[in-house]
């Protein structure tokens, strides 16, 4: 996938730092160079955006950007382990920031609020992959259906109880690849009240950090050109039984 920062050499601290990840076959020294060149927009910085801001910065991608509106809430801490006690009423994206910097301080974090349709036809195409880390249907489907329209790859997450779903959709892939959105997997919002939500049936913190760091992978994949991403299948986890199943769907 094309990359909008030019792609240069990894100096010594750099390939020092990721060394583990470069000898990953399929990655090697262009593909960390690509992570490095990267960015990388995280639509939600809670529980599915914690594992994957944190992956992400600790693989060396670039440039993350990490949108939400809220502050951090002392419920909040079960399963957003970016948050920490001390953050508590600041703002998630100020919080995100300090503690990424932390990590890894060669990545550079912007910080933006809400996600409205307005931001992402400003500003949506200034990114390479779109991370789908919200929480309510009404921001998935409004991010999946700018990223179908737009053609940008998304990947996209969801979390409920100790269940989980994720894929990669992409309306404009490369050659050979099915051409998918959120619609091609999901066609209609469900109606209020007939899906379950972690609001009203409660979500498992560790559950929520394995779908996480599922989804940093399939941008990694997406990034570097390793592994298959996840475009034309979804990864259905049940972790109360440890079932996994891969499923392909289509139009």
């Amino acid at each position: 996938m094309p990359l909008r920062n030019r792609v240069g050499p990894l100096d010594d601290a750099t390939a020092a730092r990721h060394r583990r990840t470069r000898l990953v076959t399929g990655i090697g020294e262009r593909g960390q160079a690509r992570l490095a060149a990267a960015r990388v927009l995280v639509i939600g910085a809670g529980g599915l955006g914690s594992p994957v801001l944190l992956y992400l910065a600790a693989a060396g991608v670039g440039t993350l950007g990490v949108c939400d509106s809220d502050v951090v809430e002392l419920s909040n801490l079960q399963r957003q382990l970016l948050h920490g006690e001390a953050d508590v009423g600041t703002p998630k994206p100020a919080s995100a920031a300090a503690h990424l910097g932390g990590l890894n301080s060669a990545v550079r974090v912007e910080q933006y609020p809400h996600a409205t349709r307005g931001f992402l036809d400003k500003h949506g195409a200034e990114w390479d992959v779109v991370m789908d880390c919200t929480d309510s249907f009404t921001a998935k489907y409004l991010v999946a259906d700018w990223a179908a329209e737009a053609g940008a790859p998304l990947v996209w997450g969801t979390v409920v109880g100790m269940g989980f779903q994720l894929s990669v959709f992409w309306s404009r892939p490369p050659t050979g690849l099915p051409a998918t959105s959120l619609r091609t997997l999901h066609p209609r919002v469900p109606e209020p009240g007939s899906t379950p939500t972690s609001a009203r049936a409660g979500v498992l913190g560790t559950v929520v950090g394995q779908a996480g760091t599922a989804m940093a992978t399939e941008a990694v994949k997406l990034i570097t050109g390793a592994g298959d991403p996840l475009i034309g299948r979804v990864l259905v986890g049940d972790a109360a039984r440890n079932r996994y199943e891969t499923l392909r769907f289509a139009r």
